[in-house]
Parts: structure tokens; C-alpha cells; sequence
């Protein structure tokens, strides 16, 4: 966990609108990973290889959980999102090879490049990418943190502009599927939870609850719970039974079950 003292920002839920929009969680082989996903009950697809990479997602709705891999190294290093993870690439490596883990996890911004420039006078390190889909049907942009300090769970910021016809496709394909559960949130198991609360808290502009270890992210609230790992380990679900169970390297529960890191 960093060391840095988190500088203190003001509630920004009202101008950047922060909220949950995915976790990346690296596996060694989406398709099974998917048979896993949608056995337990959340229904996952897997989508081609392109540019050396491929990957699957469990969607609920905006928000989802991609299930991705990297199937040709050399060639995903060349590609835009390659180049753009260079920074990742030793940590996806050691989740591939220990078979699977929650790599981080992206907050949706009303502006990203606003989002970017109030960091950087924060005194972050930033890296922006844009992105370019289907002609233009769908672009996004990214805002990565650079530099020493940041914990390996810490978040990027995205901001997605899709067309509504898109939208409607996707919807209509049966891909948007969220199944009998939700996601209300998730586990990270860090040192300090208190600090790495302060830390996210004051990262995102939303302030940390009572009881100072969950920052209450709309649409996926972060836990913080203490152990060495200073990674995310835990999705919490609601929903009447929901699984119990691990799937390549990222466990599953309820909301409710004892808290375990």
C-alpha cells in the first residue's frame, strides 16, 4: 500500500459523477473461465481474439466483469491496448501464471480528461488514452496512474460514449445478462484498510462510511480488509443463495457471508 498521505478533496459525486464500471479479472483461459462464471450462476460470453488479446464478460448492466487473457504476447504489445497496459504487463503475467486473479478495476467519470487534470494538481502521475471503436460507434477514454506509490489494485478513470442504436444491439443480443445476482461491491485485502480506504476515498472524492474501510462506490462499494496480499480478492453479491465459491484465483460470495480475505 502507498505511503503517500491521500490529499484531501471535496465530495465529487455531484460533478464527476464516479461509479463502478468494471473489474478486470486475468485468467488463463476465458472460455473455461466462462463455464465457471455462468455454472455459479452469472451468466458470461467470450468474445474472438483480436490483437493478441482475448476476452469474455459477465455484464450486468453498464457495469460487468471482463474475464480476459493474453494469447499472443508479442502481438498484444503492439496493439493499442498493449501499449497502453505496458505498465500492467509484469502483473498480468504473475496472475496469468498463478492461474487467474482480479487484476484492478475502472471508475466511470463524467469527463476524464477533467478527471485527469484535477489528479495531476493532486500531484499524481497520469496517463491518458483514447479509443476508437466500430467507426467511431463507440469511444472511450482512460486515465491510468503512473508512478511510484500507487497500489497494485488502484483504479484507472474511463469515460465511454457509446452510440444509443449500439446500445440497443448489445441489449437485444442477450449479452446484457446479470442473471438472479447483483454486484454490490468488492473485497480488497491490503495492510492497512484504513489508510487504503483514506487513500481511494480521497482519490475518487467520495467520502469513506463510518466504519472507515468501505468507500461506497455507486454501483460496486469497496471493501477493505486486513492481510498481506494488497489485492482484490472477494466480488460480493446480493441476491437470494448466491454462490459460494472460487473461480481462477477470485473468490465469490453474498454480501452478507463472513468477511474472509
Amino acid at each position: 500500500m502507498t505511503t503517500t498521505q491521500p490529499i484531501r478533496t471535496p465530495d465529487l459525486r455531484p460533478v464527476e459523477a464516479p461509479r463502478f464500471d468494471h473489474l478486470l479479472h486475468c485468467v488463463p483461459d476465458v472460455a473455461a473461465a466462462v463455464r465457471e462464471y455462468t455454472a455459479a450462476g452469472l451468466p458470461a460470453h467470450t468474445n474472438p481474439v483480436h490483437e493478441g488479446f482475448q476476452n469474455g464478460a459477465w455484464r450486468l448492466d453498464d457495469r460487468y466483469v471482463e474475464i480476459l487473457t493474453v494469447v499472443d504476447p508479442q502481438t498484444y504489445a503492439l496493439s493499442a491496448f498493449g501499449r497502453a497496459t505496458a505498465q500492467w504487463q509484469s502483473r498480468i503475467d504473475a496472475l496469468l501464471a498463478a492461474g487467474g486473479g482480479p487484476l484492478n478495476f475502472a471508475v466511470h467519470v463524467t469527463d476524464s480528461a477533467a478527471t485527469a487534470e484535477r489528479l495531476r494538481r493532486a500531484g499524481h502521475g497520469t496517463d491518458v488514452h483514447d479509443f476508437s471503436f466500430l467507426e467511431g460507434r463507440v469511444t472511450f477514454q482512460e486515465v491510468m496512474l503512473t508512478g511510484s506509490g500507487v497500489p497494485p489494485w488502484a483504479p484507472f478513470f474511463i469515460t465511454v460514449r457509446t452510440d444509443p442504436a449500439l446500445r440497443r444491439e448489445h441489449e437485444a443480443s442477450g449479452r446484457v445478462d446479470r442473471g438472479a445476482f447483483d454486484l454490490v461491491g468488492f473485497l480488497v485485502e491490503t495492510p492497512d484498510p484504513h489508510g487504503a480506504a483514506a487513500w481511494l476515498g480521497a482519490l475518487t472524492g467520495i467520502p469513506v462510511d463510518a466504519s472507515g474501510t468501505v468507500v461506497p462506490l455507486e454501483g460496486g462499494r469497496v471493501h477493505f480488509a486486513a492481510g498481506p496480499a494488497d489485492r482484490i480478492t472477494t466480488l460480493l453479491l446480493a441476491g437470494d443463495r448466491p454462490p459460494h465459491t472460487e473461480i481462477a484465483g477470485l473468490r465469490v460470495r453474498g454480501a452478507e457471508a463472513p468477511q474472509s480475505p
